[in-house]
């Protein structure tokens, strides 16, 4: 019987290469898992392979949603001043396209003679060689690894093709690593946002309620205990202001609970928008009279019903002159204006006061971010409250305020019930 013949071994030499480039490929495929940010990761991606494989060029590119083109190119070889000679990012058509519409990889000599070959821009280096291959994370496609001119040899082998998608599923994992560990510092900001919004909540709730509640007692006392007659009537009108605010105050806080929670529902009516106006004005004439303030209705007549949650646009309306009271200087004016404006109803109170510098104008619609930081008094919820209410009511509601002339806080409400 004859013996069976030996196996065909590799040379020593060759089994060393070989080893030492997977060596490279492992200890080079960790480095990709120390960046924690999708750009970083890409970058070093691209790095990596073009050091593995062996090519002159590496590029990276994430497929859009539809899977057909791509948002993202990231290159290695080209600095980035030939890149912006280059222009814009590729768009996905020729042997790239071809990667995305078949994602499996691709080898070809000679990319100028590939038959899907779309050539190249202006002040793009020359390529011949090519290799890409598809980095999918899970049962989807992330992008596409593309290597371009195979240094020492004509074109890359099916050696590097394996390597490259190694590499690829390497980088899968890293990507997706990624992607958690900044979903992760994502939430992780939310929830320290949450607790530092949560703490500054308690603290002005805190302060608000004693520093009403301190009034309140401090005037009421001197009705119970009177030590003389004079000031009864101004101890009676403090009690009354101080528990008014402290109603308000419980009130907002309520409302802003209920309208995060989205449990808050309008009821629709007809409404008569000049008694709405009206009504709005009237509590806070002691408050205007004291400070020789002059408010008006200008209402603007329109054809038509104009329907609304009542006392939501009560609510809103009386946060807004409240406003406008408490920041009007001495003997100045406030307006409620009302006007039709295509398929809406405006309402525009103004004041006179110092106005909404411009860097406050969106925070002033924050909780706890007060109109006017200096006047130490509002709980700086009744803007949040009015703006989500006007939403919840198919509307907006913003601010205008020109340096030097008070402010204007418009509400704009739609005629009808919105859909």
């Amino acid at each position: 019987m004859k013996p069976s013949s030996p196996r065909k071994r590799a040379p020593a030499g060759e089994a060393r290469r070989i080893e030492q480039r997977f060596r490279a490929l492992l200890s080079l495929g960790v480095t990709i898992f120390s960046e924690h940010t999708t750009e970083a990761v890409l970058q070093r991606i691209v790095d990596v392979a073009r050091d593995v494989v062996g090519s002159r060029y590496a590029a990276l590119g994430v497929l859009a949603p539809d899977g057909k083109s791509l948002t993202t190119f990231v290159t290695s070889g080209i600095d980035a001043r030939l890149r912006k000679r280059i222009g814009d990012l590729p768009h996905g058509r020729g042997l790239l396209g071809l990667v995305i519409r078949d994602p499996k990889p691709l080898r070809t000599r000679d990319i100028a003679s590939h038959p899907k070959h779309v050539g190249f821009p202006a002040h793009h280096p020359a390529m011949h060689s090519f290799l890409g291959v598809p980095i999918k994370t899970g049962h989807s496609v992330f992008g596409n690894l593309y290597l371009t001119e195979k240094i020492g040899a004509n074109e890359f082998d099916l050696e590097d093709e394996r390597i490259a998608v190694l590499l690829a599923g390497q980088a899968a994992v890293a990507i997706e690593n990624a992607r958690l560990m900044e979903e992760s510092n994502r939430l992780l900001a939310q929830v320290r946002d949450m607790h530092r919004q949560r703490d500054l909540f308690f603290a002005m709730m805190n302060h608000e309620l004693r520093n009403a509640l301190t009034g309140v007692y401090g005037w009421a006392e001197r009705l119970v205990r009177p030590r003389t007659t004079d000031g009864l009537s101004q101890a009676a009108q403090e009690v009354y202001e101080g528990t008014e605010h402290t109603i308000s105050l419980l009130n907002n806080f309520l409302d802003i609970t209920r309208l995060d929670a989205g449990r808050v529902r309008p009821v629709w009516r007809d409404v008569d928008v000049q008694e709405a106006a009206r009504r709005a004005l009237t509590g806070f004439k002691p408050a205007a009279e004291a400070k020789h303030l002059h408010m008006s209705v200008e209402a603007v007549p329109f054809a038509g019903a104009f329907k609304t949650d009542p006392v939501r646009l009560q609510q809103i309306l009386v946060n807004l002159v409240s406003n406008a009271v408490r920041h009007s200087p001495e003997g100045g004016q406030v307006r409620l204006a009302v006007r039709p404006n295509g398929g809406a109803i405006e309402f525009l109170v103004q004041d006179e006061g110092a106005g909404v510098p411009p860097d406050a104008l969106d925070r002033i619609f924050e909780p706890f971010e007060r109109f006017d930081p200096h006047s130490g008094v509002g709980t700086g919820l009744g803007l949040p409250v009015s703006r989500r209410l006007a939403e919840v009511l198919g509307g907006r509601l913003t601010v205008q305020s020109p340096p030097g002339k008070g402010a204007t806080f418009i509400l704009e409400l739609p005629m009808r019930v919105p859909a």
